[in-house]
């Protein structure tokens, strides 16, 4: 991408989605690997955090999910992984508003929020710009570095986007390692060194189209502009039914990101600023109007 450049260009995948090649099926290994640790008894297991936050291996195939809203209580979506036998939980996120206007989301290892220092402490953060555009992947605070990380960015239309979709991630290399985006300041946020046209050697991009509409689909392709299309490849796809987001996500993704990208889709369709003429829709509630927030 040129540097310099106001916002990320995203690139439509080339292939249309009804005739998108699947997603490589994920493989018997891996479904013991996540069957086993979503079942741990302690869920703040470092093992199991390493699992969900780090990068889908390449030879792992892609991981299927689903992203569930909760019937009762707060705003609560429930993140389930498919192991092979049954739906294996792995987050909640808890929707919050935030000191700037906008909204967070406390995403947990456990479907209930607690403040406990110790146990189920964990919190890593989904956090979205007032005008419900930019949404930003933060690790959490008290994490194996021992510094605040960004683990991506979502940019969901917006000025000179329309219906468009750009990710932004750490790049990952072949061995499994990903950049580090070590924020002390705003300025040293994945979004802010993108737009200064800094970092982005570190920085992997993903795009598409998003729709709001019943049974529609989202993919996203791995590669933006420069990348041959023999060399684009779809890493992430998501389809509506009802109150359930149907997922499927491979490397260089991990769990976290990929629930944080559904998360950032279904939040723009409830909260983004539209004219007063046009009624509110839930992306992911049938159709049906939501409540203003």
């Amino acid at each position: 991408m040129a540097a310099g450049a106001t916002r990320p260009r995203p690139v439509a995948s080339s292939v249309p989605a009804a005739e998108a090649p699947p997603l490589p099926e994920l493989s018997e290994e891996r479904k013991v690997d996540l069957a086993e640790l979503l079942r741990a008894p302690q869920p703040d297991d470092a093992a199991t955090v390493e699992l969900l936050l780090n990068p889908t291996p390449d030879s792992a195939g892609a991981v299927t999910a689903m992203m569930e809203t909760a019937r009762a209580g707060p705003p609560r979506y429930d993140c389930f992984i498919s192991t092979g036998v049954a739906p294996a939980f792995a987050f909640s996120a808890f929707r919050h508003r935030n000191a700037e206007g906008g909204f967070q989301y406390d995403v947990r290892l456990t479907p209930t929020e607690s403040s406990r220092v110790g146990t189920n402490s964990f919190c890593a953060q989904l956090k979205c710009s007032a005008d419900c555009t930019r949404y930003t992947l933060c690790d959490d605070p008290s994490n194996f570095y021992s510094y605040p990380r960004e683990l991506g960015a979502v940019f969901v239309g917006g000025a000179g986007l329309g219906n468009r979709i750009s990710v932004l991630v750490p790049r990952v290399l072949p061995s499994g390692a990903a950049a580090q985006f070590r924020v002390l300041r705003p300025e040293d946020g994945i979004i802010s060194r993108f737009l200064a046209g800094q970092a982005r050697e570190h920085i992997m991009t993903l795009s598409g189209m998003w729709t709001s509409k019943e049974g529609g689909t989202v993919e996203l392709t791995l590669g933006g502009e420069g990348t041959a299309a023999s060399q684009r490849r779809t890493v992430f796809r998501a389809t509506q039914s009802s109150s359930t987001l149907s997922l499927q996500y491979s490397s260089p993704l991990s769990c976290f990101q990929a629930f944080c990208i559904a998360l950032s889709l279904v939040h723009h369709a409830q909260h983004r600023r539209r004219p007063s003429s046009e009624p509110r829709r839930a992306y992911g509630s049938g159709g049906r109007p939501s409540p203003r927030p």
